[in-house]
């Protein structure tokens, strides 16, 4: 079964900052290519002044498949799956 949906030129993609992932030391956040990603930057920054803040350019692509930086930085299993 096909779960999947089509993309068409104009279709509104969701994009957000709270989708960031929490390094050793640092924060990577998706950045959205809008001037807004500025304020999301400045506001990281505040809320985690011990860690280095680096934006990821062009996250919108990834936001089309229902997450971002925190989602697909998550944990695979090793091996293979029995059944």
């Amino acid at each position: 079964m096909d779960s999947t949906y089509p993309r068409n030129k104009g279709d509104y993609v969701w994009g957000g900052y709270i989708n960031f992932y929490i390094a050793n030391g640092g924060i990577v956040f998706p950045c959205l290519d809008v001037p807004e990603d500025i304020e999301a930057e400045r506001i990281l920054k505040q809320a985690f002044p011990d860690r280095t803040v680096v934006g990821v350019p062009g996250c919108r692509t990834i936001s089309i498949c229902g997450g971002n930086i925190h989602c697909i930085t998550q944990q695979q299993p090793s091996g293979k799956i029995k059944h």
